[in-house]
Order: structure tokens, then C-alpha cells, then sequence
């Protein structure tokens, strides 16, 4: 594993990247991730795949569990939610063992380079779900896209309300994901949702 000293992003993989696949550092600035008393090399290739599957599984429940709710089945739906909430454990047990988790500070820089770089693979994604006639995918990709731009600024402006102890209240889009800071729009900037579609976050 690999640890990028400019954004401290973690590359699971046996050989050394030529850059970093986040921030596009060079691969002067890639060291050898440690992780404390770890010994060997598969045990934290089999962290990493389970983490990889718990943190599907978990959003895989979520899914499923509104699905229940919309069939009217209540039960089904908290067993789910209760099924995903295990996962979202294991999936959190396995990174902080992978030796993953950073400073605040860290982890803000490190997912403002990550959004930045998610925004960026979209507009392939949008020109050839195009191409092959897929234009409600499209649709769904450019509001990703958008989102993922939003939220890159989000991060950066997080890390100014952190220095400066500043509190806000966010507000995301059950449509498209947008997230609206210190105040509730009337309609979604991305989707056109209106204001009913938001959800506070506490």
C-alpha cells in the first residue's frame, strides 16, 4: 500500500503508482503506507477487499430498505436498516485497521481532491451513455457530475468554518444529491426539485 504525502490518500496495491490517482502527485511523493503491527501483505489485501464489500453491502441495504418501504413492508424495511447499520461497522472496523483514517484537516484536503477528480470522469461517462442512446443516464451522470463539483467546494469551504469555528446547517437533494449549505432553496440548482425533496442533515 501506498501513502501520498500531498493529499494522504491511501493506494491499495502491491506495486508503486507512477502518480497518485487522486491529486496526480508524482511518484516521488507516494511512500509506503505502514500500518502498525500489521504483518504481511494479504492480511491487508483481504482488509481492503472486505471493506470494499461491507461498504457495498451496506448501501445495497439502504437501497433495498426503500424499496421495502415502498411496497409497504415496514418490517422488511427495518430489518434492512438494521442489517446495513452492521455493515457500515465491519466496513468502518476494516478501514480504521487498514490504518485509513486521518486528521480532520487530512480528510477534508483528501476528499477535496477526490471530488475534484470524480467530477472530472463524468463527462466521458455522460458522452457515452449518449452514444449508445442512454440519454436518462446521461441525465442522471450530469447531475452527478454537478453535485461532485459542489461538493469539492463544499470541503474547501469546510476547512475555512473549521479554522474559523463556524457552524452551518446542510441540506441534500433526495433527486440528484445536491448539498445546500446555511439555507434551504426553493428549487434544486441541478435538478429543479423543489424545496419539499431536501433533507436536513444532523
Amino acid at each position: 500500500m501506498w501513502s501520498c504525502t500531498n493529499c494522504h490518500h491511501v493506494e491499495f496495491t502491491a506495486d508503486k503508482p507512477l502518480r497518485c490517482p487522486v491529486c496526480g502527485a508524482e511518484a516521488e511523493q507516494l511512500v509506503p503506507h505502514e500500518v502498525s503491527g500489521m504483518k504481511g501483505t494479504k492480511t491487508l489485501m483481504n482488509l481492503k477487499t472486505g471493506f470494499v464489500a461491507e461498504s457495498q453491502a451496506h448501501l445495497r441495504n439502504l437501497v433495498s430498505a426503500m424499496k421495502a418501504e415502498q411496497e409497504s413492508y415496514p418490517q422488511v424495511a427495518r430489518l434492512f436498516r438494521a442489517i446495513a447499520e452492521a455493515e457500515a461497522v465491519h466496513a468502518f472496523n476494516h478501514f480504521r485497521l487498514l490504518g485509513a483514517v486521518s486528521s480532520t484537516q487530512e480528510n477534508l484536503e483528501s476528499a477535496f481532491e477526490r471530488e475534484n477528480l470524480a467530477a472530472s470522469t463524468y463527462p466521458q461517462f455522460i458522452r457515452e451513455a449518449n452514444d449508445e442512446g442512454n440519454t436518462s443516464v446521461a441525465t442522471i451522470l450530469g447531475y452527478s457530475r454537478d453535485v461532485e463539483k459542489g461538493h469539492a467546494k463544499l470541503y474547501k469551504k469546510a476547512l475555512t468554518h473549521m479554522m474559523g469555528g463556524e457552524e452551518t446547517e446542510y441540506y441534500v437533494c433526495q433527486v440528484c444529491g445536491h448539498v445546500s449549505d446555511g439555507s434551504l432553496p426553493d428549487v434544486c440548482p441541478i435538478c429543479g426539485a423543489p424545496k419539499e425533496k431536501f433533507r436536513k442533515v444532523v
